[in-house]
């Protein structure tokens, strides 16, 4: 009677064990936000030729246009010029999946 017991004590203690596995998925992207006064700025990045932020696919949030932009990870030098103007001049470091936001004034 004991072993019965104890083979139905084991049996039943091993069927409750439970395996559980997680899955995290990384964004492998990072994105540069401009939002604020756009209309006539020119973006700079890394000192590569300047690109006009009027001909840029944008969208509004909260009653503000914002233009997002895919970027490496890593450093990068962000320079916003208008009318002859250097408005913005950042080094940024940004890394997977994140966001840097700037408000051009």
């Amino acid at each position: 009677m004991k072993k019965i017991f104890l083979i139905a004590i084991t049996l039943f203690l091993s069927a409750c064990s439970s395996h559980y596995e997680t899955t995290t998925q990384v964004d492998d992207k990072a994105y540069l936000q401009l939002s604020g006064s756009l209309a006539g700025a020119q973006l700079v990045l890394d000192k590569q030729p300047a690109i006009n932020l009027d001909g840029v696919t944008s969208y509004t949030e909260k009653d503000e246009t914002v233009i997002k932009f895919v970027v490496a990870t890593g450093n990068h030098l962000v320079e916003i010029h208008k009318n002859g103007e250097t408005l913005v001049k950042r080094n940024i470091f940004v890394t997977n999946g994140n966001t840097f936001e700037i408000r051009i004034p």
